[in-house]
């Protein structure tokens, strides 16, 4: 029997969007760490209030 745990899982298309606001993210920071796949991207807030993602 395979091991089913060591593979990822896709998620399954719902069609179903996830909102949320920066502040509830970000709370007080200026810029986050966000890890995707073992990457790293920065999303950051500018002096003009504008989201930045960079890797």
């Amino acid at each position: 029997m395979p091991d089913i745990a060591a593979k990822p899982q896709k998620a399954e298309k719902t069609g179903a969007v996830k909102q949320m606001n920066v502040s509830d993210l970000m709370g007080d920071a200026r810029e986050i760490i966000i890890v995707h796949q073992g990457d790293e991207y920065h999303l950051r807030l500018t002096s003009n209030n504008k989201l930045i993602l960079t890797k």
